[in-house]
């Protein structure tokens, strides 16, 4: 059972804020601003916590109380002092007490599994007649032998292909000259197992550059869409366990790509650095808001390190949707699917010269609106 904390005692949940903010600032390093937390210290300005450092700390504290506090909570929140009162107003669902770090509520307990996220139910697909399900039960075991044949092909020619474009690669210099032959000898792979790639909004490329492209993730076909059809230079923003993958880390070595341990708090903020300067030396980067992908349909919700990225250099977001990636190769399967792919990029979305102030609040707007236009250019719902 949970040990629950009266929603009136303030003092508790000023020990736990306090508590709380000082290991976040430890492993940040920063162990200067670790002491002088106080219910009166500024967010910014006596702790150094900035907005990736803020969706940090608001995910702790939503896992010790055991609330889901709004983001704008902390956007809006000057000191410690406005968090501590944005937590004793949060609503709960028991209406009256909150649950201490390292336990569970009585709900978590009924259900400790990953919580699904809520998608709206498709309509069902109307019954058919004896004759149609005759039909399709014939249909059936062809479609899986034409899949299993097309699947095969188009495995054993990527691994061929894998390990002859590795090659050249690998004995050639690294920089745009080896990544323009690897886009080519990409388009040649999709064209070898009959898979149509093609772009819409190619003029958007180039007008705005350096910008920061970002994108939904659906499949290990992604990366390869991408570089198949962007002819502009650019820095993906990928996973550190990439570097430990046979073949793949050469490509992300000699093309310049840049990875992170995501696991780590200080990498991360680091991370955001690295992309900042890149975008001061005129160099765009590219990167899966998502941070990952699954064989279910939908956008998940964004990380923040790109639109950071944008608010602080005032460079634009570019937003890429990718279409038919998730059917090529879904998450969980081996073998490829016939599909048609499809890569869409919009006009340009520019930070507000003007967002001193509210450096967080325009972060935020720049993440729900790029989020909504590559929904609606995947045809993927949002999921939250």
């Amino acid at each position: 059972m949970a040990t629950l904390l009266p929603h009136s005692d303030r003092s508790a949940i000023e020990t736990q804020v306090l508590r709380i903010t000082r290991d976040l600032l430890r492993e940040l390093g920063n162990s200067n601003a670790a002491k002088a937390v106080r219910p009166s210290a500024t967010l910014d300005r006596d702790l150094g916590l900035g907005s990736i450092e803020r969706v940090e700390l608001l995910s702790r504290l939503d896992r010790t109380f055991n609330v889901t506090l709004p983001e704008r909570a902390l956007a809006e929140a000057r000191t410690v002092e406005d968090v501590i009162s944005a937590l004793a107003a949060a609503p709960r669902d028991d209406g009256a007490r909150f649950a201490l770090r390292g336990e569970a509520s009585p709900a978590a307990e009924c259900d400790a599994g990953e919580i699904q996220p809520h998608v709206e139910a498709r309509p069902e697909t109307p019954s058919v007649g004896p004759g149609a399900a005759c039909t399709e039960e014939g249909v059936r075991p062809l479609r899986w032998i034409w899949e299993t044949i097309y699947g095969v092909y188009a495995a054993a020619v990527f691994f061929i292909w894998l390990v002859l474009t590795w090659l050249i690669v690998l004995l050639r210099p690294g920089g745009p000259a080896a990544a323009r032959l690897t886009s080519a000898a990409i388009r040649t792979y999709f064209a070898l197992v009959g898979c149509r790639i093609g772009m819409e909004g190619h003029e958007h490329l180039a007008a705005h550059s350096p910008c920061i492209f970002v994108s939904n993730h659906t499949s290990y076909s992604d990366v390869l869409a991408v570089m198949a059809l962007f002819d502009t230079n650019y820095h993906f923003v990928a996973k550190s366990q990439i570097e430990h993958m046979p073949f793949i880390s050469t490509f992300l070595r000699k093309l310049g790509h840049f990875s992170f341990d995501r696991s780590k708090l200080r990498a991360r903020s680091r991370q955001a650095e690295r992309m900042e300067q890149a975008l001061l030396r005129g160099e765009s980067i590219f990167v899966f808001a998502e941070g990952t992908f699954t064989a279910q349909r939908g956008v998940r919700p964004f990380q923040l390190g790109a639109f950071r990225a944008a608010v602080k250099t005032g460079r634009p977001i570019m937003a890429v949707a990718l279409r038919g990636t998730r059917q090529f190769l879904r998450d969980g399967t081996f073998l490829p699917k016939a599909a048609q792919i499809k890569v869409i990029v919009s006009p340009a979305l520019y930070p507000a010269v003007d967002s001193g102030g509210r450096e967080w609040a325009e972060v935020l707007r720049l993440r729900d609106e790029t989020r909504r236009t590559i929904a609606r250019d995947s045809g993927e719902e949002l999921i939250d």
